[in-house]
Formats: structure tokens, C-alpha cells, sequence
């Protein structure tokens, strides 16, 4: 059986990698994203999935597109199967 939260954990690894390669804070993420430093926080720590709407603001706030976030993120889960 696959780990259904797989998928979540692989996002808030993904965004957390990306957000300290530009140097950002989770403040400085959730400003650009006009959202909470808390909700940066529980997406980092799969507590909480991202909502599609949520991947095209945090991918905006990352300067790429939003397929690119989604492309990194299904590259690192293909690798798991």
C-alpha cells in the first residue's frame, strides 16, 4: 500500500529547500505569499496539504511556474516508487 502522505511530505520538502535557496524566511515566504508564517510552518511539516490555489500563489512568491513547483515534487515521489 502506498503512503498516501507522501505526496505532502514531498511538497513541504520541496518548498522548504526552495524557500532557503532564495534565502528566504518562512516571514519572508508567507509575506510574498500573503499568508500566515504558520501556514508556511505546517506545509513544511506536512501537517497540512497545499491547496491548488495555494500552489500557484507560494510558486508566484517563488518566482516559477507553477508546473515547475509540481514537476520537482512528482520527480522526487517517482523516485520513491
Amino acid at each position: 500500500m502506498r503512503d498516501k502522505k507522501l505526496p505532502t511530505v514531498i511538497f513541504g520538502e520541496v518548498l522548504q529547500e526552495l524557500r532557503l535557496q532564495q534565502g528566504l524566511t518562512q516571514d519572508q515566504l508567507a509575506a510574498l505569499a500573503e499568508t500566515e508564517r504558520s501556514h508556511i510552518s505546517a506545509l513544511e511539516r506536512a501537517e497540512k496539504g497545499p491547496a491548488l490555489a495555494t500552489v500557484f500563489v507560494l510558486a508566484q512568491a517563488l518566482n516559477m511556474p507553477a508546473g515547475d513547483l509540481i514537476g520537482l515534487v512528482e520527480k522526487r515521489l517517482m523516485a520513491h516508487r
